[in-house]
Parts: structure tokens; C-alpha cells; sequence
């Protein structure tokens, strides 16, 4: 029993697994990635020398969740992202239990949720606290979907190529891409939708969902696609206009042209009279 209440006291002041203690908290080994505006959770599961058999007894009485970016001891102290014992609302969830699930689940991640974060739980006997660390680590990313030409320029037109690129700047190995056009999901995977020659048909709203069995995110890009055919018409109007305007121009100015010949023929008649006139006084 003393070994025991030994036990206790070096974790308590370390914060450290050691390797005879029943006390310690598991984290995700390794990065843990999230979509800039999406939700993300964090699993953690954490384990005491009363659970499940020794000390029925002993209760976990308090949980609290930790960022480094803001803690700078062992999460000891304030300031907590989450906080049992006062629970405000928060992009912070925790999605745990009193046993051995401490979770934490965060809506609308951005980029300065990235970094670590801790998990401490505090129990109803003397000295019965624990931190782990180092925690888990976040990373927030944005992703985007671009459109990346391989033949035409302009306007995309039928027989057009191109590569619908879905990048996500943070790796995962479990991560993996999902596409759907008009919300219809594609046989297509990977992070590369390739059109080798475009049609009509392929126009449409096209999304790129990224997921992990921890987090999801998406992003759409708007594809159109002209009709050649359809577009001659149009094309053929837009001369006929054009060129109704540029006859109407060259009316206008032989129009006035003559009329500005007309003034001067006049003028020169009116001083031939007025000056016969004054001869004739």
C-alpha cells in the first residue's frame, strides 16, 4: 500500500507515465489534420489505478482540456479550452466520460486552433490528479479545389482538357478523397478528377470532400463547358449588330459630310447677294 501511495505522489508531481504506474492518458501517435471551418475530434482515452477493479471508490471528479498555445505549465492552471466544473459554450466539446473516453470534439476549427492540447483529470482522493503530455497536436489547413488546363485557352470549349485538383495541406495516411458532381457522388477517388476531352454534359458544380475516419471537409468548384453549336447563332448576331452599327456610323458621317458641303454652298450665295445687292445702291 505505501508503493501504491508512492506511485501517486511521483505522478502527481511529474505528470509523466512511468513504467509501473496504472495512471497515464493515450493521444493519437500522430498528427492529427483539419478543414479550416469544419469540426474535428481528438481521441483520448485516459486510465487510473481504481478502474476498472482496484478502488471502486475513487471517481473522477474533474476534466479539463488544455491548449499550449494559451498553458503554459502542465495544465495546472487556467486559462482551459474546456473545464467540467464550468461549462461555458464553446468550439470546445467534450466527448468523453467519467471512466476512460476523454475525447474532445472542436466545431469550426481555424488556423489558430492549431497546436497541442493536453487532457488533465482530477480524482476524489488527495494527490489523485494526472496530466498527460506530450498531448495530441492539431493542424489546421484550408482545402481547395482548383482547375488546371491542359489544352484550350479562354472560354472552355468542347474537346478541352483539364485536371480538377484537390489539395489538402496536411497529410494523413488514412485520409481520402471524395468527388460528386451535383451532389451526386463519382466512381472517381484520389485527389485528381481528369477530363481528357470536356463535353456539355460535363459542366456541373463539382466537390471535393477530404475525410478521415476523424474529420471531413469539403470544397466545390463550378465547371461550364460552351456549346459550339449553340454559340454560333449568337456569334453570327453579334456580326450581323456589329456591322449594322458600322453602316449606320459611315450614314452618319457622308451625312454629315454633305450636309457641312451644303452650309458652305450656301454661305458663298448669300455673299454673292449681299455684296450685289450693295453694288446695286
Amino acid at each position: 500500500m505505501k508503493t501504491l501511495h508512492l506511485s501517486v505522489i511521483l505522478l502527481t508531481l511529474s505528470g509523466v507515465l512511468t513504467q509501473d504506474s496504472d495512471w497515464g492518458v493515450k493521444y493519437p501517435v500522430n498528427l492529427t489534420c483539419a478543414v479550416r471551418g469544419f469540426s474535428v475530434s481528438i481521441p483520448c482515452s485516459y486510465y487510473y489505478y481504481s478502474y476498472p477493479t482496484s478502488n471502486p471508490s475513487i471517481q473522477v471528479t474533474q476534466k479539463l482540456w488544455c491548449s499550449m498555445n494559451s498553458n503554459t505549465d502542465i495544465c495546472m492552471n487556467p486559462p482551459y479550452v474546456y473545464n467540467s466544473s464550468s461549462i461555458t459554450t464553446s468550439d470546445f466539446e467534450y466527448a468523453g466520460d467519467d471512466k476512460s473516453d476523454c475525447t474532445l470534439l472542436i466545431h469550426n476549427v481555424q488556423f489558430s486552433y492549431s497546436g497541442e492540447y493536453r487532457f488533465r483529470f482530477i480524482t476524489n482522493v488527495p494527490s489523485g490528479r494526472f496530466t498527460g503530455k506530450p498531448g495530441a497536436t492539431l493542424q489546421v489547413a484550408d482545402l481547395k479545389v482548383s482547375l488546371i488546363r491542359l489544352s484550350g485557352i479562354g472560354t472552355l470549349k468542347q474537346g478541352d482538357s483539364l485536371n480538377l485538383a484537390c489539395d489538402m495541406n496536411c497529410t494523413q495516411s488514412s485520409s481520402q478523397f471524395v468527388w460528386s458532381k451535383n451532389n451526386e457522388r463519382l466512381p472517381e477517388s484520389g485527389p485528381v478528377l481528369h477530363f481528357p476531352a470536356v463535353t456539355v454534359r460535363d459542366s456541373g458544380s463539382y466537390t471535393c470532400t477530404w475525410k478521415t475516419n476523424r474529420t471531413s471537409g469539403s470544397e466545390t468548384i463550378s465547371l461550364h463547358v460552351e456549346d459550339e453549336i449553340l454559340a454560333w447563332p449568337f456569334c453570327i448576331i453579334g456580326a450581323l449588330v456589329a456591322a449594322g452599327l458600322i453602316l449606320v456610323v459611315v450614314m452618319y458621317n457622308r451625312r454629315c459630310v454633305h450636309t457641312d458641303q451644303l452650309k458652305e454652298d450656301d454661305s458663298d450665295v448669300y455673299t454673292t447677294v449681299q455684296y450685289n445687292t450693295f453694288t446695286m445702291n
